[in-house]
């Protein structure tokens, strides 16, 4: 009675996280990092020897701290700035101080500006999608045969169900904390994955193991 009692709580739980993040998808999106949200990158070419550190005091005092900057060739003279937004005033403004600190006579036609849209959740599990469901259907067919004396039907049930709910919970979190989509992501996504496919199958063996040594003593 008290366990069911606890996975009760357990899958209210759940449910509730689940439910909070479908609101918050709906009502606020996610939150998207600084590359992976609708961003602009500015590149600069110096015709200069320069240090980073100094390009990269003007490039924060124009745009502020939200902001990622790497060179981007091997004469280490061409600069990516990225950032939210990138205003006339503020492209002039960084033109003009780079001008004065390295006697340059750049213009604004000198640099690449490209405004891009923020990805979206589909465009960032594509990739996976295809490996994802081949690695799955693998493992489902493994678990199907190896532990078919337990049943397809609650074998496969118990297989998919977790998987999923695993995978809604992630996102849901991210919804809710409102934590930034970047990079991590999908890895951090992959991982839970097969921790959950190990978790399915040490289980599954536990019961295996059970049933056999039922089918022993029933045999003795």
């Amino acid at each position: 009675m008290l366990k069911n009692k606890k996975i009760i709580a357990l899958l209210s739980v759940i449910l509730v996280i689940i439910l909070a993040g479908v609101v918050m998808l709906f009502v606020k999106g996610m939150n998207y990092s600084l590359v992976y949200g609708d961003n602009t990158t500015v590149e600069l070419y110096l015709e200069t020897e320069f240090e980073m550190s100094d390009v990269q005091n003007i490039i924060t005092e124009v745009f502020g701290n939200d902001i990622k900057t790497r060179q981007i060739n091997n004469l280490n003279k061409d600069i990516l700035i990225i950032t939210k937004s990138a205003q006339d005033e503020q492209i002039d403004n960084l033109i003009s101080k780079i001008n004065e600190k390295y006697g340059l006579e750049l213009e604004k036609n000198d640099l690449i500006i490209t405004n891009s849209a923020k990805i979206s959740i589909l465009d960032l599990i594509a990739p996976y999608i295809i490996p994802v469901i081949i690695t799955a259907i693998i493992i489902i067919a493994y678990i199907v045969i190896r532990y078919k004396k337990i049943g397809i039907r609650n074998v496969l049930l118990a297989s998919i169900l977790p998987i999923i709910i695993i995978q809604l919970i992630l996102f849901s979190i991210y919804a809710i904390t409102r934590l930034p989509i970047n990079e991590y992501t999908m890895p951090i996504s992959m991982l839970l994955y097969i921790i959950t496919v190990i978790v399915i199958i040490e289980k599954f063996e536990k019961d295996l193991q059970n049933i056999i040594q039922e089918e022993k003593k029933e045999h003795n």
